[in-house]
């Protein structure tokens, strides 16, 4: 199978592998990139975190971890890494999506809500507003808005809890002068 995905989340598999977490039109994606950490594999430079590329896998026979057979990347969204308030709410949105989607349930509408938040990040520095409008979307998407209730508010109602780094995030995102002394 192959899609366009973006990278949610890296972690080790062995000694030379990578557990790739993805976000697609398919669902989120977690797969086996075997050999991924050696300098001579094909996987080399083409996967880290946010990255959008176009990934092939094969299936798993049993539970949901399926293989990585090839990768191209699309765009890197170096952007992304270019403040720690960027890096900070791409991290948040990753955060909410691996917490709030079942793996390997199609998803095209949060895959897009995803790359239209990412996109604007490439081009703006985020702010509380564009937070709680993601926020805002998400909880529409699962369609468990209700007007006069903030979407956080409903989220963590449904879901549990929030990623631990929103409260941090909005404190950094706050305007100077609504800072106190």
């Amino acid at each position: 199978m192959n899609t366009d995905a973006t990278v949610l989340k890296l972690y080790p598999l062995g000694e030379n592998g990578l557990i790739v977490v993805w976000c697609s039109e398919e669902g989120i994606i977690r797969t086996a990139a075997k050999g991924a950490r050696k300098q001579s594999s094909p996987f080399a430079g083409r996967l880290d975190l946010f990255y959008q590329c176009r990934m092939q896998w094969t299936p798993a026979k049993t539970g949901d971890l399926h293989t990585l057979t090839t990768v191209d990347l699309i765009s890197p969204r170096l952007s992304l890494r270019a403040d720690y308030s960027r890096l900070s709410a791409a991290g948040y949105f990753a955060r909410l999506f691996l917490q709030m989607l079942e793996p390997d349930t199609p998803i095209p509408e949060f895959y897009d809500l995803l790359q239209r938040a990412y996109a604007y990040l490439e081009k703006n520095v985020p702010s509380v507003r564009a937070v709680l409008h993601f926020e805002q979307e998400l909880a529409r998407l699962h369609g468990i808005s209700h007007p006069g209730i903030p979407a956080h508010v409903i989220l963590k109602s449904h879901f549990g809890k929030l990623p631990p780094q929103r409260e941090r995030l909005l404190r950094e995102l706050e305007p100077q002068s609504d800072r106190p002394e």
